[in-house]
């Protein structure tokens, strides 16, 4: 008979805002605890334990906002706008266009990544049985944790599950890293995102390393003028003693433990030779090039690249979120979707293309995910909609009078993309169909996200059913630990 085997994770973790009140957000804010112990349960009926991994590290590139499936990953027939046509004539707003992988079209715009979709999958049916309509910051909650909001804990990010798991593939290398997105916490909406993004009741040790614009370095690892590395430790020491002559009730504390191993990380790595993973000027000009793209985002996919060879376990590359900016198209849907691509085609093609060349891609898996797709708005207002959404809108009410209107404006939880490359993931590969017609409802294959969250982690080498212990009651890194691969995705 097999028996579970849990791990214990009853610390919970540092807010943001409170250890920002530190001074110390430098060395706080960053994963750098030691690596943690694997903590894999045995199985539950059903399920096979242990996992043997097919990859080693993980991209996530994430692009919040409610990516359009038609005009992108999923591409129906092309209409062109005429004024006066109705929202269901509305199919693609794009032509289709060839990939290296023999009958998988992708949407005009994305030739970069067209050209390495034959080492590629394509999920197209990710459905949610719950309509989030127009709150984008539950949807996004959903997809980073595999849980909906309010879950009754502080639920840890799929990166922080991850680094708690299996810990640091390289011991100077956090086992978390972010790029992207910027450390803001002017309002509840941005500490929101870095709740969901964060380690939860994981605690501090697994929070993300951040790194908000790859073209600066990482000035967190670069001492101020003056400061020789005998000052800092000094300095290191001085806080140390400080912090023992506390009560042993706070000196013994989880929490202070981690905190010390955090400061202890981070000026280990700053005499690490992983810093110079952060140097991206010693890419060639022509790289650079290949991957600037105007936007953070593009040097970010270099500096993934750079990191995975460093040694990082779970990279996510995020296009930041910001509400009626980005992917998050209300009017001028067609117009937006030209610029959006134009920022993550090249990066992202140039990602998977190197990987490749390198040897790196078999076992790095590389995915691409946003929170819920698109739709044809419901009202003859773009960006006025009064839901933000209609799960069963046809169009057929809609009346496209001028260009503004033309594009997918309306929020579409019962249908998105994902796309996989590398990692033991199936190459050339498409996965479930979608209707030809408004609503572009799944009509073969219907996946569910804790099923997509159950196969990244066979990948990754994690049972469904591995769980840490909080409030005296198991927490499962897919909901209630029935997450079941999808086995028709992996190679």
């Amino acid at each position: 008979m097999n028996t579970k085997r849990k791990v214990l994770d009853t610390q919970f973790p540092v807010s943001r805002r409170e250890f920002l009140k530190t001074g110390a957000w430098a060395a706080g804010a960053l994963t750098l605890g030691r690596s943690a112990t694997p903590g894999f349960a045995q199985s539950r009926e059903g399920l096979d334990a242990p996992v043997n991994p097919t990859a080693d590290a993980m991209i996530l590139i994430w692009l919040p906002g409610g990516v359009s499936q038609a005009d992108t990953w999923d591409p129906k027939e092309h209409t062109p706008f005429e004024p006066g046509m109705k929202g269901s004539r509305m199919l693609s707003t794009f032509p289709k266009i060839p990939t290296s992988a023999d009958g998988i079209f992708l949407s005009e715009g994305l030739e970069h990544i067209a050209k390495v979709m034959h080492k590629g999958t394509i999920l197209r049916t990710l459905t949610s049985d719950t309509k989030f309509g127009a709150i984008h910051l539950k949807a996004q909650h959903y997809l980073m944790t595999g849980y909906e909001f309010p879950a009754g804990v502080q639920v840890p990010s799929m990166g922080a599950m991850v680094a708690r798991s299996l810990g640091r593939r390289d011991p100077n290398v956090p086992a978390y890293i972010d790029i992207g997105r910027d450390i803001d916490t002017s309002n509840e909406e941005f500490l929101f995102i870095s709740q969901y993004q964060g380690p939860g009741f994981l605690g501090i040790k697994y929070a993300p390393f951040m790194i908000p614009d790859p073209d600066k370095g990482l000035p967190t690892l670069k001492a101020v003028a003056g400061m020789t590395p005998e000052r800092l430790d000094r300095r290191q020491k001085f806080f140390e003693a400080i912090s023992g002559l506390s009560s042993a009730e706070i000196r013994e504390s989880g929490k202070v433990k981690d905190y010390l191993q955090v400061v202890e990380g981070a000026r280990a790595m700053m005499d690490s030779p992983v810093k110079k993973a952060f140097n991206l000027a010693e890419e060639k000009p022509e790289t650079i090039q290949a991957y600037d793209v105007g936007h953070r985002f593009g040097l970010g996919c270099l500096l993934a690249r750079r990191l995975v060879e460093a040694g990082a376990r779970f990279i996510e590359v995020e296009y930041q979120y910001a509400p009626f900016k980005g992917f998050d198209t209300h009017e001028d849907g067609h117009t937006r979707m030209v610029g959006m691509k134009q920022a993550i085609d090249r990066p992202i093609g140039n990602l998977i293309r190197e990987l490749d060349e390198r040897g790196l891609l078999e076992r790095t898996l590389v995915v691409i995910a946003t929170e819920f797709g698109r739709t044809v708005a419901d009202q003859p207002a773009a960006g006025q909609e009064k839901l933000g959404f209609d799960e069963s809108q046809t169009g057929e009410s809609l009346i496209i009078e001028n260009e503004r209107l033309y594009g997918h404006h309306g929020h579409f939880s019962s249908a998105s993309s994902m796309l996989f490359f590398g990692g033991g993931f199936k190459e050339g590969f498409v996965y479930g169909k979608t209707a030809a017609r408004h609503p572009m409802l799944p009509i073969e294959k219907p996946v569910r996200l804790i099923d997509v969250y159950a196969t990244i982690y066979k990948a990754l080498g994690i049972p469904a059913d591995t769980y840490y212990v909080v409030e005296d009651r198991p927490f499962y890194v897919t909901n209630n630990g029935k997450g079941k691969p999808i086995e028709d995705l992996l190679a």
